[in-house]
């Protein structure tokens, strides 16, 4: 079998030394890829991570890192597209938003009142097409060597949607067993597989492993297997979780013939 598991955070530049990343350490992941490190039929584990991501030691395992969104796209649609991957284990925290533009009050004021000013004067209607376009495009604060001055008040900054990665491989790879994840914070068990359950159904996973972030810390992680049947398993440890990925995705792959 060959495995591919993406782990960690991804990271969204703000500028040439500034980002915005998330606080995914990559551990669960790698425990994930440590248990499918030892089974015999692991032929190769493909491991995508964050730089900052905690790495598994095994000589299956390739290790590949990204940081954007859009790195972590390209990185396994190469994979996808080189090996004929069996399992897909998608934990890996992925931003959902990523920096558009960069701007400050100011700026924005100055543009805003500008374009308003010239709509009075043609003596046109402000409509929700043109309300919309007063925040499109603002000037940036970039300088020539991509770095935004620390001397700026009231820092603005445009974000736009990244996309699902966890949509993509149902069309990369349609015959892949998936293991999604879903993370809420503290919300009623019946919610939070609820909501797992849709992930599962909307994204054609195999399993979504559902958890939450009041039961997550450094020695605890409570997490639920939400299998198609909307059938779950409740573990209290990464480790237990990560075995209870390994064995439902390797008993799935062996009736699947």
């Amino acid at each position: 079998m060959k495995i591919l598991i993406t782990a960690g955070g991804t990271t969204e530049h703000i500028d040439s030394v500034r980002s915005i990343t998330n606080t995914s350490t990559g551990m669960l992941g790698s425990l994930i890829a440590k248990a499918f490190g030892k089974i015999s039929a692991t032929e190769k584990i493909y491991y995508i991570c964050g730089k900052n991501g905690l790495v598994p030691q095994s000589e299956r395992t390739e290790v590949i890192f990204i940081d954007t969104v859009a790195s972590l796209e390209a990185a396994v649609r190469k994979v996808i597209k080189e090996a004929s991957v069996d399992i897909i284990v998608h934990s890996m925290a992925v931003s959902d938003y990523r920096v558009k533009s960069v701007t400050s009050a100011a700026l924005l004021a100055n543009s805003i009142k500008f374009r308003l000013d010239s709509l009075q004067t043609e003596n046109k209607q402000i409509t929700d097409a043109f309300a919309s376009s007063l925040f499109e495009n603002p000037e940036t604060l970039l300088q020539d060597d991509g770095k935004i001055s620390s001397n700026i008040d009231n820092l603005i900054l445009f974000m736009e949607r990244t996309p699902k990665i966890i949509s993509l491989f149902q069309t990369l790879a349609p015959k892949a067993t998936l293991v999604g994840f879903k993370l809420l914070d503290d919300v009623p068990q019946e919610t939070l597989i609820n909501t797992a359950f849709q992930v599962l159904q909307d994204n054609k996973c195999s399993f979504v492993l559902a958890n939450d972030l009041r039961d997550i810390s450094k020695d605890r992680h409570t997490g639920y297997l939400v299998d198609e049947n909307k059938n779950f398993t409740r573990h209290t440890t990464k480790e237990e979780i990560a075995n209870a990925i390994v064995t439902a995705t390797t008993q799935k792959r062996r009736k699947m013939g």
